[in-house]
């Protein structure tokens, strides 16, 4: 059963499951599962792999695709995540350097794009240039500055899976068969689908960190139409800023798609703890784009297919990233063909799959101010 977002008593984003309580050593792993609520809404489980703590987080999509708008969409999370993660690991590395920073503010934009025609199965997702902004205040002088955010930078793992090509893996079930993959790298994790494993619904934990999404109100700007028989190239670029708060430790993510002002704050906790990692918003965002662009052509083709499921593994050695494990598990009167074709369309089009499996240009610019004159 799936209960559509403006039904549900519950908010946007919860601890369904605390974990073991004991962090285990290895590289940072999240197994993600996604499973639609309906049109473009979309629920999805975030378990850290060395603890079994479990968030639960939903999407929505805009005006732009038809949507209600009443959640973060999936790039939205991702560019979080990115914006999250970059912010953390650089009040990491002042911590350890002794570095007190008195201000922390950060600037990430990246650019995405589509080219060719959706409903002749012909799209293709574009990604262009990031930037990344960095603004601080502390009374080190420029060098020290300069050293300690590229060691940061250098330290992110979202960072190292932009900068560098991941050709994601994938497998395929369709009917609870398991059908070949064309044209794709195939998965070296078993992977499975997500309605077999959990008998119920994800419920709220007793005790829940407040970590919901908090959305603002929309801007005075138009907002951007993506077409789905547009011939030519849509572009727009997402825009996310903000910092970390030191009394709590949390990084907060003000995301927006700057043609349309559509913003949401997202909270992130590098520890796992009072809300979800960054990794894991950009890990959940990854798996959310895809889930959309697959439903985007299964409506389009009108292919009856009953609530579209997939299972994500997302790994994060240190100061590195893995190419993603993805499986996909298709129920209803599909094809092997078809089953095979809607996964290569999804495979295409997804945005943030395609950032992760080309070299994104980073453009990052440091802005240093003294709180005090030497």
């Amino acid at each position: 059963m799936t209960t559509p977002l403006h039904q549900s008593p519950h908010p946007l984003t919860f601890l369904a499951r605390s974990g073991d309580g004991t962090s285990r050593e290895g590289e940072v792993a999240y197994h993600i599962e996604v499973m639609g609520l309906g049109g473009f809404q979309k629920e999805g489980l975030a378990r850290d792999v060395r603890t079994g703590r479990t968030w639960r987080l939903v999407c929505d999509e805009g005006a732009y695709l038809n949507g209600a708008n009443m959640a973060p969409a999936p790039l939205a999370y991702w560019v979080a995540g990115l914006h999250g993660d970059i912010t953390a690991r650089i009040a990491e590395a002042a911590r350890e350097a002794r570095v007190v920073l008195d201000e922390l503010d950060v600037v990430v934009t990246q650019g995405f794009g589509v080219k060719g025609s959706f409903a002749k199965g012909e799209a293709t997702a574009q990604v262009h240039h990031m930037t990344c902004d960095v603004d601080l205040v502390c009374d080190e002088d420029e060098t020290t500055v300069r050293m300690l955010v590229e060691q940061a930078l250098g330290r992110s793992s979202a960072m190292a899976a932009v900068a560098g090509a991941h050709h994601g893996r994938f497998s395929l079930s369709a009917n609870g068969r398991a059908t070949p993959v064309s044209n794709l790298p195939v998965c070296t994790e078993p992977l499975a689908d997500p309605f077999l494993e959990h008998a119920q619904r994800p419920e709220p934990v007793e005790t829940q960190p407040a970590a919901a999404p908090v959305p603002h109100p929309e801007g005075d700007k138009p907002p951007v139409m993506l077409t789905d028989d547009d011939d030519g190239i849509v572009s727009w670029r997402i825009r996310t800023d903000g910092g970390l708060d030191p009394a709590t430790g949390l990084v907060a993510s003000h995301v927006w798609f700057s043609e349309n002002s559509a913003t949401w704050t997202c909270l992130s906790d590098p520890a796992n703890e009072a809300a979800p990692d960054p990794l894991v918003h950009f890990s959940i965002g990854t798996a959310f784009c895809f889930h959309t662009q697959l439903c985007r052509y299964v409506s389009i083709r009108r292919i009856p297919v009953d609530a579209p499921r997939l299972a994500q593994l997302s790994r994060f050695p240190t100061s590195g990233f893995e190419p993603l494990d993805t499986g996909l598990f298709l129920h209803g009167q599909v094809s092997a063909e078809d089953a095979t074709n809607l996964m290569s369309a999804a495979a295409n089009t997804c945005y943030a799959h395609r950032a992760l499996s080309v070299e994104v240009e980073q453009r990052v610019s440091i802005t240093h101010r003294r709180t005090r004159t030497p």
